[in-house]
């Protein structure tokens, strides 16, 4: 893949790329508490805003590592579907929250860093309205959903309905920057477009397992969907 040998899935690789990448960042004095952080925060905490939506007697973690398909966003709102269906549970009263981390962070991502990056390409995912590698986020909206009997479960009509997204920051820069050569732009840039191309709703994390943990804390049940 012009001249990169970058492969999205085996953790091996995530791992090798990750330990490289932090070397080469620090040593680049690229590694600051401002540059991990999300480009719309105003203080120098990382928003925890999420947490405080976390409510009810109904509470579950998905922890999403890789895309597989887009069954992590159907999991969570099958899971949703089926409190309201079985106990009458209204969606309000319900609290998902999808924690995309390792491959599965190109969910997070919208159409224009899909088309740049050639997102579609790299992770073998098909574009169901052109048969093509996708060149938009597939997953972002139901026009198009990879798996027509669960449209609803695209991320805009997620977040809609009160389902809490989170973006692992470790993810992030370590794919950007595995992807950087693809959208003919460094390290840097690339980090920073990525940061800007997320998707509405979702919210940047220290890291996903953070994230993970923070919901337990919550009395978030553990849901692996991947």
């Amino acid at each position: 893949m012009d001249g990169m040998e970058f492969d999205p899935t085996p953790r091996r690789g995530f791992l090798g790329r990750l330990a490289a990448g932090a070397v080469a960042l620090a040593a680049g004095g690229l590694v600051t508490k401002t540059e991990a952080q999300p480009r719309s925060r105003t203080d120098s905490l990382w928003d925890d805003s999420w947490l405080k939506r976390i409510k009810g007697d109904r509470r579950q973690v998905f922890d999403a590592m890789e895309i597989n398909s887009g069954f992590p966003l159907v999991m969570a709102y099958i899971w949703m579907q089926s409190n309201h269906d079985a106990d009458k549970i209204e969606m309000k009263d319900l609290s998902a929250v999808v924690v995309l981390r390792h491959g599965a962070i190109a969910m997070a991502m919208n159409t224009t860093i899909w088309a740049k990056y050639k997102l579609g390409e790299t992770y073998k995912i098909m574009d169901p309205l052109t048969t093509q590698p996708a060149t938009r986020n597939v997953f972002g909206t139901a026009m198009g959903f990879p798996i027509p009997i669960a449209p609803n479960a695209a991320i805009d009509k997620m977040v809609a309905a009160g389902v809490i997204f989170c973006a692992c920051s470790v993810a992030l820069s370590v794919t950007s920057a595995a992807m950087a050569e693809k959208g003919g732009v460094t390290k840097e840039v690339a980090l920073q477009e990525w940061t800007a191309g997320l998707m509405p709703g979702i919210t940047v994390v220290p890291s996903g397992v953070f994230a993970v943990g923070r919901a337990q804390d919550k009395e978030c049940r553990y849901c692996n969907v991947t």
